[in-house]
């Protein structure tokens, strides 16, 4: 099947407003102020940022950069950066003389003017600190509502902005306030609100997010007319589908026999994680011989196998890797993790994503996986199979305080309400659900541990990454 990675880095850039959003402000102001000096190093002026001097002294000029930016052909968050010189691009300092806050603006975009389809930018004020100077950034956030434009002219002293005038940014130069985009240009932006500057698979990650508008068609014909089939389509735009594959085959050789049971053999650690939720003590079924399938159009974009537990109530995406189990935000796969969660889910499901993601870790990004893994092998970790490479050091220290409880009730359907109930206010507990009489009980658990491990230890990883850890979450 088509990989999985195509388009995800452009969608990645995209999320970026929603990754700094959820960080405290310190990494995000740090991400900020790097990225700010970059860009005043490169002693230019460029297509999603602007140097001033000093504060605009009239509103008008303000509202018209604000435009620009907001229209850039950049794509982006923009920034007009306001006290450093725009043509020596030496740090000044923010005067106070006319300067405004992030209210003042918000004030300023939704008082006076009248914008198309009330359709405003979204914007920043943020203040940094360089060379010991303060330096104020406006931040116009990237948006897909483009392109944003008045419906009735806003007139000043100083000049006016017209009604219906499309003002965007072009390399380092804003439309004059007398004249209008291009005709290409703005085609492009219009193309950029309806979907369609991206590809295929970029439009389906951000389709996949908006999970109330899949809607489910339960057994009808297959694109050959052969079998029948569920499936999802995508209601504001019906040529994306996510078809349900019941019985695929996944035989590797005439030996192997597809686990019925979570207590098979063939289950134990390869699928600890399920594990860690509370209902296969009692319903013990297995099976993965679900598949679900990503079309846009005839395309497929995206397919996995589907892992059914609690009698098909609870259906997961699996991991890449067994033995190195973990998903990266933002990239198809966890975003099918969750969105299978929600649309194919039953009873219990959202208890089972939270139980399951105890015990694997969820990266930011490619580079956030590669860092953490490179420092926590510094510290004596190992990602081989259990048994065939001795963790030492800090890795073994953090493994073994870390407890996994076992489950005395097992069998007992009757006890399970109780043990929910702890572990929604223990979300740093994590049980084996396994039957103790299973001869892997000990493997999993030692699987369940090292998820653990590998969680906690994350989380406190990003609290102590340093600026240059921070980068992680900054691609350009």
């Amino acid at each position: 099947m088509i990989s999985e990675n195509h388009g995800e880095m452009y969608y990645y850039k995209m999320k970026k407003k929603e990754l700094i959003n959820k960080m405290d402000g310190k990494q995000a102001d740090q991400i900020l102020e790097k990225e700010i000096k970059t860009l005043i190093e490169t002693q230019a002026e460029g297509e999603y940022w602007d140097f001033k001097r000093e504060w605009y002294s009239d509103n008008i000029d303000l509202l018209h950069d604000i435009i620009c930016m907001a229209n850039s052909m950049a794509n982006r968050d923009c920034y007009i950066i306001i006290g450093v010189e725009d043509q020596s691009y030496q740090i000044v300092g923010v005067k106070e003389q006319n300067r405004k806050n992030q209210q003042n603006i918000i004030n300023l975009l939704h008082q006076k003017p009248r914008w198309a389809g009330g359709y405003i930018p979204e914007v920043y004020v943020k203040t940094i600190e360089i060379s010991e100077c303060q330096i104020d950034v406006i931040i116009i956030k990237q948006s897909n509502n483009t392109p944003f434009y008045l419906t009735a002219s806003y007139p000043s002293p100083k000049g006016k902005l017209s009604a219906g005038a499309i003002y965007t940014r072009k390399g380092d130069t804003n439309t004059p306030k007398n004249e209008t985009a291009d005709l290409y240009d703005t085609e492009l932006l219009w193309k950029r609100r309806f979907g369609l500057l991206y590809s295929p698979s970029q439009r389906a990650m951000y389709y996949l997010e908006d999970i109330d508008n899949w809607e489910f068609v339960d057994q009808e014909k297959s694109r050959e007319g052969t079998e029948s089939y569920s499936f999802f389509y995508y209601k504001p735009d019906p040529d994306y589908t996510i078809y349900i594959i019941y019985g695929k085959e996944e035989l590797s050789n005439d030996d192997y026999v597809p686990p019925k049971d979570v207590n098979d053999k063939n289950v134990a650690e390869c699928y600890f994680y399920i594990f860690a939720f509370c209902n296969v003590s009692y319903h013990t079924d297995f099976s993965n011989d679900l598949e679900v399938v990503l079309y846009y159009k005839n395309i497929p974009l995206f397919s996995s196998s589907v892992e059914c537990i609690d009698e098909g109530r609870t259906k997961i995406i699996p991991p890449a890797y067994w033995n190195d189990a973990y998903y990266i935000k933002n990239t198809m796969k966890f975003l099918f993790f969750k969105f299978v969660f929600n649309k194919m889910g039953e009873n219990f499901s959202s208890e089972a994503q939270d139980m399951l993601l105890r015990v694997i870790p969820v990266y930011k990004s490619e580079e956030e996986y590669r860092a953490f893994t490179d420092y926590i092998k510094e510290k004596g970790f190992s990602l081989e199979r259990i048994g065939e490479k001795k963790i030492s050091g800090e890795a073994l220290e953090r493994l073994n305080s870390i407890e996994i409880f076992g489950y005395p009730s097992y069998g007992k359907p009757g006890e399970i309400d109780s043990i929910s109930s702890i572990l929604r206010t223990r979300k740093d507990m994590v049980i084996n659900f396994a039957n103790p009489e299973n001869p892997y009980f000990a493997r999993i658990t030692k699987y369940l541990q090292r998820g653990r491990m590998l969680v906690e230890w994350l989380e406190e990883w990003r609290k102590n990454c340093d600026n240059e850890s921070v980068d992680f979450l900054d691609l350009k």
